[in-house]
C-alpha cells in the first residue's frame, strides 16, 4: 500500500509563547517533541479483497503479450493451476458481459492483482474461483497496429493477421477501438504427400467402350491399333468433333494428381471490429462494447466425375456405336464446402453504490447468422438425361455450370437477450470481521431457426425454437475466525462460504441449486480451501438454440478403419433435458517461503452428474455403439452423417488429482517495493500436472458402463511446463506439454490386437520477443525502431504429434504423421508498431 506520511510539528500556543518570555532561564520548559501522524490512503483501484500476489508493470511487460487476454494466458498457472477461468474486475469494478478489456495493449496496465480465495464468495461466485483485478494507469493513450504472418515449415500453407487498435484511459473514462483481419490459406493433401480418396482424375475427359474391346473398328483403323480410351479433343469445345479429332488422344488420358484437389485444412477468413467506452455516471460507472465479426471458410474435397452414355445418334458422337463419357464438372474446378458466419453482440453493464449496497446491473444482446453449403457431386441423372434428348444450349464437352451440381445446405440464426442483477452489502457484524451478502438474479431470453437448403438454395422448410430462463441465487461469506495484530485467532483464518438459489427455464420446472465452502489459513504460508455444490441443470441458451452447422469433416472411421469425411452436425440441440451435477474439491495451497516467489498446489477434484449434459465425444466404437442414432451409414458401411450435437448422458463420474508448482525470481515487490528502479531480469516457472483417477460414462441404464480411460483414447497423465524469462524490452518464453500412453478399444474387432494405442507426445512451443528502443536509449532516438515490439514464435518445434498403432506395432489407415495433424511445426513473425 502507498502511504502518505506527513510530519507536524508541535505547535506551540500563543499564550505560552509570552508567558515563556517572561520566566527566568531556570524555569523554562524542556521543548516538546514532534508528533508523527500517518494518513494511509488505498492505493487506486483496489478491489474490497486484499491481494494474494501481484504483477508489476515492469513484470507484465517481460512476457510480451499482445493483448490482455492473451497476457492473462501467459500467466494462467500463476493464477489458477487447476486451469479455470478466472473472474475479471477493471479497478476494482465488476465489468459485466463487457469483454472488451481483454483486447487492450498490456502497456495500460497499472498492474495485476490476484485476489486472495475469500474474494469469489464476497463477488457472488462459487467457492474456489479465482478473481484478478486488472487496474488501469491514470493517464494512457496510443494507437497499435500489428503485422503477422506465419508459414508451416512443411510447406502447403500460410496465413496472416493485421490489428489496428487505438486506446485511451483518462482517470475512469476509457474507450478502445480494434479492428482484425485475418487469413489462413487451405493445406493441400499434395502437399504432404497424403493420397487423395481416389487413384487419379481427368481434368478434360475420355471416352472408352461400353460394349466390345475398343470404341470404334474405324478410329482403331486411323490410328493403326486398337483404341480403348481416348481422350476428349480441344476442338470439341466449340463444335460436335469429328473421328479424326480423336486420333491425336488415342490412348491417352489427361490424368491430374487428384490429391492436388483436397485439403487437410481448410482456408479460413475473419474479419473482426470491436467498440468498447466506460465512464462515470452519476454515481455509477457505465460501460459499454460493441463486437462484430464475420468468418468464412472453405474446404475442397476433390474434382467431381461424371460417367455417362453417349448413344451412336447423338449430333455430338461420331462413333458407330454408344460409348462411355467420363468427364469433370469443369476441368480443375473441384468440389467445396463452405461455412459462413456473422455476429453481432452489444452489453451495457452499470455498477455503483445505492446507499450500503454494491451494484451491478448487467444487459447483453446477441445475434448470429450462419450458413452452410456442401456440394456432394454431379447430378449424372439430370446430365444424363439432357444428352439422351439433345438439350438445346447443353454441351456434353464442354464445361458444365454449377447447376449440375448435388449440394446440401442450412441458414441459420439466433438471437439472445440477456439481463443480471448484483447486490452485495455487510449485514452483520461478527468478532471476526463482517458478514457479507450477495443477491444475483439473471434473466434470458433466447430463441434460434434453422433452415434446410434444396439444390435450388430455396427454404424447403424451417424450424424455429424460443426459450426463457430466469434464475437466482443468494450467497453468504461467514467469517468465523481472523487473526489480528494482537492474536493468531483460535483458528487461524477461517471463513465459510454458503449459497443458494434457484433456476427456471421454458418447459421446466424450478432447478434447485446450493453450495458451500471454506477458506482456511491456520497459519501464513499455509492455505486450505474446500467447496461443495449441487445444481439441477438445464440445458443453457447456447446448448438448445446455438446456430446449426453442417460441414464435411474429416474423422477416422474405427469400423471401417479408414478416414472418412461425413456431414458433420453441430448446433444446439432443442431435446436436450435436465439433470443435475454434483462438485466437490479440495485444494491446499502453500506458500513455502511466505511470499509470491514459490508456491505450490495440490487438489482434488470429483465431479458426478445425473442426466448430464455433455458435448459430443469423439466417435470411437465405444461412443457409437452409445449413440447408434447419432451416425448414419449407408448401405456399404460408410461414414455418411454423424450428429454431434449436445448429448444427454445418464451418468458419468469423474475424479482427479492436480498439482502445481510455480516459481517467481526475483521476489515480486509489494507496497513501496512496487516503485522499483532499474529493469531487472525476471524469471518464472511453473510446472502442472493432472492425474486422473476415474472417467466413466453411462449413456442409458440398460448398456454397459463406458470406461472413457480405458476405451476412448483419453489419457491419464498430462503435464504441462511453462518458462519466462524477461524484462522490460526483451523476453523468451517456453511451453511444454505430455500427455500419457491411451487406448481405443475396438468392439468390433474380434481380438485385442486391434485395439489402437495412442503414443505420449511431447509439444514444445517457444518464442521470443524484443523492443529495440528499450534497449538502445539515445537521445537522438533510434528512427522508425522507436516503439517498435518484433516477436518470433515456433510452434511444434519438434514436430510431433500424437502417433496411433495398432497392438502388433503397424500403423492403421488414416494414422499416418500429416493425417493426424497436417500442419506440424509453425513459425510466426509479428510487428507491433505503437503510434
Amino acid at each position: 500500500m502507498k502511504a502518505m506520511r506527513f510530519v507536524v510539528p508541535a505547535v506551540v500556543a500563543l499564550c505560552w509563547t509570552q508567558e515563556a518570555n517572561a520566566v527566568s532561564e531556570p524555569e523554562r520548559a524542556e521543548p516538546q517533541q514532534a508528533e508523527s501522524i500517518v494518513v494511509t490512503a488505498p492505493r487506486r483501484g483496489e478491489a474490497e479483497v486484499p491481494a494474494e500476489s501481484e504483477f508489476g508493470e515492469e513484470e507484465i511487460a517481460g512476457y510480451g503479450a499482445d493483448s490482455v487476454d492473451e497476457l492473462l494466458d501467459l500467466l494462467a498457472p500463476s493464477i489458477d493451476a487447476s486451469g479455470g477461468e478466472p473472474v475479471i474486475l477493471v479497478n476494482g469494478k465488476e465489468i459485466g458481459f463487457d469483454r472488451s478489456i481483454l483486447g487492450y495493449p498490456p502497456e495500460v496496465l497499472d498492474r495485476i492483482a490476484v485476489l486472495k480465495a475469500e474474494a469469489a464468495a464476497r463477488y457472488g461466485h462459487p467457492s474456489g474461483q479465482r478473481i484478478v483485478n486488472l487496474v488501469l494507469k491514470n493517464d494512457y493513450a496510443s494507437r497499435h497496429a500489428t503485422a503477422s504472418t506465419s508459414r508451416a515449415t512443411g510447406g502447403g500453407q500460410h496465413g496472416g493477421t493485421l490489428t489496428v487498435s487505438q486506446v485511451a484511459v483518462a482517470g475512469e473514462v476509457r474507450w478502445n477501438v480494434q479492428g482484425r483481419v485475418s487469413y489462413d490459406s487451405a493445406l493441400r493433401k499434395s502437399a504432404r504427400g497424403v493420397p487423395a480418396d481416389v487413384a487419379s482424375v481427368d481434368l478434360v475427359g475420355h471416352v472408352s467402350p461400353i460394349h466390345g474391346d475398343q470404341i470404334d473398328p474405324a478410329l482403331s483403323d486411323l490410328v493403326g491399333e486398337v483404341v480403348t480410351v481416348a481422350a476428349i479433343p480441344a476442338v470439341s469445345a466449340t463444335r460436335p468433333p469429328a473421328l479424326s479429332d480423336f486420333v491425336a488422344g488415342a490412348n491417352r488420358t489427361h490424368s491430374a494428381d487428384p490429391a492436388k484437389f483436397e485439403t487437410l485444412l481448410p482456408s479460413r477468413r475473419n474479419l473482426s471490429l470491436d467498440l468498447g467506452a466506460s465512464r462515470p455516471l452519476g454515481p455509477f460507472n457505465a460501460s459499454l462494447s460493441v463486437n462484430a465479426s464475420s468468418s468464412r471458410s472453405e474446404r475442397l474435397r476433390g474434382v467431381p466425375m461424371s460417367s455417362l452414355v453417349l448413344p451412336a445418334d447423338s449430333p455430338w458422337s461420331p462413333f458407330s456405336d454408344e460409348v462411355r463419357l467420363v468427364r469433370p464438372l469443369a476441368g480443375d474446378r473441384a468440389l467445396r464446402g463452405e461455412n459462413s458466419s456473422r455476429s453481432l453482440s452489444l452489453s451495457l453493464t452499470l455498477t455503483g453504490t445505492v446507499g450500503p449496497w454494491r451494484t451491478t446491473l448487467a444487459g447483453s444482446y446477441a445475434r448470429s447468422w450462419a450458413r452452410n453449403r456442401l456440394e456432394r457431386g454431379i447430378d449424372t441423372s439430370l446430365a444424363q438425361a439432357l444428352v439422351n434428348t439433345a438439350a438445346v444450349g447443353f454441351h456434353p464437352y464442354a464445361a458444365w455450370s454449377d447447376r449440375l451440381l448435388q449440394t446440401t445446405g442450412s441458414r441459420s440464426d439466433s438471437e439472445s437477450f440477456g439481463l443480471r442483477f448484483n447486490v452485495a452489502r455487510r449485514v452483520l457484524e461478527l468478532p471476526a470481521g463482517p458478514v457479507a451478502a450477495n443477491l444475483s438474479i439473471d434473466a434470458s431470453r433466447s430463441s434460434s431457426g434453422y433452415r434446410p437448403t434444396e439444390d435450388s438454395d430455396d427454404i424447403a422448410s424451417a424450424d424455429i425454437d424460443a426459450r426463457r430462463q430466469l434464475g437466482g441465487e443468494i450467497s453468504f461469506s461467514i467469517p468465523v475466525s481472523r487473526p489480528d495484530e494482537r492474536t493468531t485467532g483460535l483458528l487461524g483464518a477461517l471463513t465459510v462460504d454458503l449459497s443458494m438459489g434457484g433456476r427456471r427455464t421454458t418447459g421446466s420446472g424450478l432447478r434447485k441449486q446450493y453450495g458451500g465452502g471454506f477458506t482456511w489459513s491456520p497459519v501464513p504460508l499455509l492455505e486450505v480451501l474446500g467447496a461443495f455444490r449441487h445444481r439441477e441443470m438445464g440445458p443453457s441458451s447456447e446448448q438448445l438454440g446455438a446456430p446449426r452447422v453442417e460441414m464435411a469433416r474429416r474423422v477416422y472411421d474405427f469400423v471401417r478403419q479408414e478416414v472418412a469425411e461425413p456431414l458433420w452436425i453441430t448446433g444446439g440441440n432443442p431435446l436436450l433435458h435436465r439433470g443435475s451435477r454434483r462438485t466437490f474439491s479440495l485444494d491446499i495451497r502453500l506458500r513455502p517461503l511466505g511470499s509470491s516467489v514459490l508456491s505450490v498446489n495440490l487438489g482434488y477434484r470429483q465431479n458426478s452428474s445425473d442426466g448430464g449434459i455433455a458435448s459430443f465425444p469423439e466417435l470411437t466404437p465405444a461412443i457409437e455403439a452409445a449413440f447408434p442414432e447419432r451416425v448414419v451409414r449407408d448401405a456399404e458401411g460408410r461414414l455418411q452423417v454423424v450428429d454431434a450435437r449436445p448429448i444427454n448422458l445418464a451418468k458419468t463420474e469423474d475424479a482427479e488429482l492436480v498439482s502445481a508448482i510455480a516459481l517467481r525470481l526475483p521476489a515480486p515487490g509489494t507496497g513501496q517495493a512496487n516503485q522499483r528502479t532499474g529493469n531487472p531480469l525476471r524469471f518464472s516457472l511453473s510446472l502442472n500436472h493432472t492425474w486422473r483417477l476415474k472417467s466413466e460414462l453411462l449413456t442409458h441404464p440398460s448398456v454397459p458402463v463406458i470406461d472413457q480411460l480405458a476405451e476412448t483414447g483419453q489419457t491419464r497423465h498430462y503435464l504441462a511446463l511453462q518458462a519466462n524469462a524477461g524484462k522490460k524490452g526483451i523476453g523468451a518464453d517456453l511451453n511444454a506439454t505430455w500427455s500419457s500412453p491411451a487406448r481405443v478399444r475396438s468392439r468390433h474387432a474380434s481380438a485385442a490386437e486391434r485395439d489402437y494405442r495412442y503414443e505420449p507426445p511431447l509439444m514444445i512451443d517457444v518464442g521470443a520477443f524484443i523492443v529495440p528502443d528499450e534497449l538502445w536509449v539515445s537521445a537522438e532516438g533510434i528512427g522508425w525502431l522507436e516503439n517498435l515490439r518484433i516477436s518470433f514464435e515456433i510452434d511444434n518445434l519438434l514436430d510431433t504429434y500424437r502417433s496411433v498403432r495398432l497392438s502388433d506395432g503397424n500403423v492403421p489407415p488414416g494414422f499416418s504423421r500429416y493425417e493426424v495433424d497436417p500442419l506440424g511445426r509453425t513459425v510466426e513473425l509479428s510487428v507491433r508498431k505503437r503510434f
